[in-house]
């Protein structure tokens, strides 16, 4: 039978051991929990903006793709934006004009649309919160609380990029609505930017549409909350 001589250095812990791995712990969580805060808050913030570069693309492409001209429509009120075609028939000569917005059903869409009577036409198309159902939403709050288009409630920088004017709502595209347009032949009609930011960190990117020929660049504010005096935004793509 085997007793505690045959292991004379297997013995338990102390409470001095105990309390010291226990404080190591605290220490290491003090330190760490406010990094992946940090981490955390810039990561989602970077995510809308990554995310609004990708869809520029995709609404350029379905343009292309579908000869005929994509918005993505800004809707800073509600913090979201919506992509589609623009199908409103003004003149009723069977043409789309466009409204300039994409709020209209069983006109605008986003391809070909499968709605409620199931026919893959805008046909029958039912409104939600607003939003045709066959329009895409992407809703600001998909990345947290703290995601918003500009600086409303959070630190506006001194400027944007190359030192430009930094809008108020955090969207400088034209329209009222403001939107973006992807036209047939790749071009975009609309030059502008869309600021994002985390509220309580003072993260922010910048996507801007700097010329006609298709250009999409996205920048990042080398300042935050505890550094708003910064100027410098790091260009990332």
């Amino acid at each position: 039978m085997l007793t505690l001589k045959h292991f004379p250095n297997k013995i338990g812990v102390t409470l001095i051991e105990i309390i010291i791995v226990i404080a190591i712990i605290g220490i290491l969580a003090v330190i760490g929990i406010p990094e992946i805060s940090r981490f955390s808050a810039d990561y989602r913030s970077r995510s809308a903006a990554t995310d609004l570069v990708q869809n520029m693309r995709v609404a350029r492409a379905m343009a292309i793709k579908e000869n005929r001209t994509y918005l993505i429509v800004f809707d800073t009120v509600n913090q979201r934006y919506l992509i589609g075609f623009d199908g409103d028939d003004l003149n009723g000569d069977g043409t789309p004009e466009g409204d300039g917005d994409l709020t209209t059903v069983d006109s605008d869409t986003f391809g070909i649309c499968k709605d409620n009577d199931n026919d893959r036409l805008p046909e029958g198309d039912v409104l939600a919160n607003g939003i045709p159902g066959c329009v895409r939403v992407i809703n600001l709050i998909n990345y947290g609380n703290n995601i918003i288009f500009g600086y409303g409630t959070g630190t506006t920088p001194p400027q944007g990029p190359n030192g430009t004017v930094i809008p108020p709502m955090g969207v400088n595209f034209r329209g009222a609505p403001p939107s973006a347009e992807f036209d047939p032949d790749g071009s975009m009609d609309k030059l502008g930017s869309v600021y994002f930011q985390h509220t309580g960190r003072g993260f922010s990117y910048c996507v801007r549409i700097s010329n006609i020929s298709g250009n999409i660049n996205m920048w990042k504010w080398g300042g935050d909350k505890d550094h708003s005096d910064l100027t410098m935004w790091n260009e990332l793509r």
